[in-house]
């Protein structure tokens, strides 16, 4: 429900970085579980959400106001589907598998990995 109220924020511009952050953590669990599997048809919206969210997060440095374009919100709705489908579709054990899964791919500074600094 977080990711929802997430994407309501966004949609108006009045998000925080909280929540661009719940975005991206949901987007990068989609994208790891859709690696490996699981929803692969997820991947090319994963993408999108990510080129959208990276965007919102230049945007937010220069002008304070966090927010999605309607080509973002689109993504980041298409994603927020898929994912919601993956963790319905595993055994709660596999969906936590999938969460370290990508802790430790964040952490690992994996070539993939895009840091917003």
């Amino acid at each position: 429900m977080r990711e929802l109220a997430a994407i309501e924020a966004m949609s108006k511009g009045m998000g925080t970085t909280v929540e661009w952050q719940e975005l991206a953590d949901m987007m990068n669990i989609c994208e790891v579980m859709a690696s490996n599997g699981i929803g692969p048809e997820a991947l090319p919206h994963c993408q999108q959400a990510q080129e959208a969210l990276e965007e919102a997060a230049r945007r937010y440095e220069k002008t304070k106001r966090m927010g999605l374009s309607g080509i973002g919100l689109t993504a980041i709705r298409e994603v927020y589907e898929y994912h919601d489908l993956q963790r319905s579709s595993v055994p709660r054990s596999v969906y936590e598998q999938m969460i370290v899964k990508t802790r430790n791919r964040i952490r690992s500074k994996a070539k993939e990995v895009v840091e917003i600094k």
